[in-house]
């Protein structure tokens, strides 16, 4: 009953945001987009819905699945967590959620139906497969220089929390404090919202660990998971934690500029200001936390990854959380890891954007993130 207050409040709201304190204005576009948003959101979520239902009387045994060590990437975004997820996805040792599975198929039960559905057509010769690929480059292939996906592709797994209101991405379609506090659960959520997220959260692991192999380890990558870090911590008391950062004069920047893309399709409206000081806020405080919980681990829990240092040397930099963390990398791996050293050699970022248009000055970055180019010895930004 509270998950269904929560939608009817969260869609009242959505269609008159309110925006850095005034009250809501009217926007055609975002009244468009809601239009559209609604009735696929809710159609989904039914569907999904269903599906979870049936997993409790189709595979009830997924309720006793384990989770063993299970490894989170967090950190800044913008800071190479998409890159080590993806170099870590190339060991055998994890299994890790592709954008597929998220959106569509949360549930044993529609994991089946797909991957039947898909062998199918891969019978009679993929005809279904190329129309989809079709579609997929024509709706996603415009991100592929801020973030490049694909349905086959590992994905964050926050969008598993998706049905319960508990993936921080929901707040471009409604900007709403209750979702803001995602971004800063350890410190401001309660005991009782912490559970119930931490519950939903662990159900969707152990349906993918029933899918995939209860005895693979869980491999999630979520920046959004970094004010979380606390309450998994506790909750997976023997996992792995690699904490992720950069430059503040290339994550900050890039951060807001990603999110005004999202912004800008679900409001016609300018609302870089909104968007410029929440995220100001929100990244200062991750720069904090990563590095005060990643402290207070033991050491065989816990490793730091700085952009830098992993893109010049992702072999050796992972190599160095494994010695860290008590694992023998495979021969394989070893090999895909260098293949990948050659790569990073000849890498260059698709990500382009006009500083100056972010509001995003040099003089605030010192300010705000000027203990962070200290402490790793980062060039402070040009200052007039």
């Amino acid at each position: 009953m509270a998950v269904l207050k929560r939608y009817l409040q969260f869609f009242l709201m959505s269609w008159l945001p309110v925006y850095d304190g005034r009250a809501g204005r009217f926007s055609l576009q975002r009244w468009l987009v809601m239009a559209l948003f609604w009735p696929v959101f809710l159609l989904v979520q039914a569907i999904n819905g269903l599906g979870l239902l049936l997993d409790y009387l189709l595979f009830p045994d997924f309720q006793r699945v384990q989770v063993r060590e299970p490894l989170f990437v967090v950190g800044v975004p913008r800071s190479g967590t998409t890159f080590l997820h993806r170099l870590l996805a190339r060991d055998e040792r994890f299994t890790t959620t592709a954008l597929w599975e998220l959106l569509f198929a949360p549930s044993i039960s529609q994991r089946y139906f797909w991957t039947t559905v898909a062998r199918l057509d891969d019978m009679i010769g993929r005809p279904a497969g190329r129309v989809l690929l079709w579609i997929e480059r024509r709706l996603l292939g415009g991100l592929d220089g801020v973030h490049k996906t694909g349905l086959l592709d590992p994905e964050e797994d926050y969008l598993a929390l998706i049905p319960v209101w508990g993936c921080f991405l929901l707040v471009l379609a409604v900007p709403v404090p209750a979702l803001w506090r995602l971004t800063y659960l350890d410190r401001d959520g309660s005991q009782e919202e912490k559970q119930r997220l931490i519950a939903a959260y662990r159900r969707f692991v152990q349906r993918h660990l029933y899918f995939h192999g209860s005895h693979k380890q869980l491999l999630s990558k979520n920046p959004s998971f970094t004010p979380w870090m606390a309450t998994l911590a506790e909750a997976f008391p023997d996992a792995r934690f690699i904490g992720c950062i950069r430059n503040p004069s290339a994550a900050v920047p890039s951060q807001i500029n990603s999110i005004l893309i999202g912004a800008r399709l679900f409001d016609g409206r300018d609302t870089t200001g909104y968007w410029r000081q929440g995220f100001m806020a929100m990244l200062d405080y991750y720069y904090r936390h990563v590095l005060e919980v990643l402290e207070s681990l033991p050491t065989e829990r816990q490793a730091l990854s700085v952009m830098e240092q992993l893109a010049s040397a992702p072999a050796a930099t992972v190599q160095a959380f494994y010695r860290r963390f008590g694992w023998q990398p495979g021969a394989v791996f070893l090999q895909r890891l260098e293949a990948q050293d050659r790569q990073a050699k000849q890498y260059r970022s698709g990500h382009h954007y006009n500083p100056d248009e972010l509001g995003v000055s040099p003089d605030e970055l010192a300010d705000v993130f000027g203990w962070v180019y200290d402490r790793f010895e980062y060039p402070l930004p040009n200052i007039d």
